[in-house]
């Protein structure tokens, strides 16, 4: 992996007179932004819970959507990448119903 050599002389200093002190050395890997968080489900287990819940439990139709938070990984647009984001719930686009992943139907 490389590094990142800074080094800022200071400003008081002219060209011949600087201080031989060694510059400070910062690794790039320290400013990355993680992808994913350690409490994100995993691909297959997301997939079984939406699956799980492709119907509504209140009026049994499949206009359900998922309900995510906007904890989504990012790419290099910054645009949210699909399926990263943690599941809060779902959504019934037919009658309104909203329920949480441990089953729970309201009416909204």
């Amino acid at each position: 992996m490389s590094q990142l050599k800074l080094f800022r002389p200071p400003d008081d200093a002219t060209h011949g007179n600087l201080d031989e002190s060694p510059p400070r050395i910062y690794s790039i890997s320290a400013f990355r932004i993680p992808a994913r968080g350690g409490n994100q489900q995993s691909t297959a287990a997301r997939a079984r819970v939406i699956h799980a819940n492709r119907t509504c439990p209140a009026c049994g139709r499949t206009t359900v959507v998922p309900l995510e938070f906007c904890d989504a990984a990012r790419n290099r647009n910054l645009m949210p990448v699909p399926g990263t984001a943690t599941l809060a719930g779902f959504s019934c686009h037919g009658c309104g119903a909203e329920w949480s992943l441990d089953g729970a139907v309201s009416d909204g």
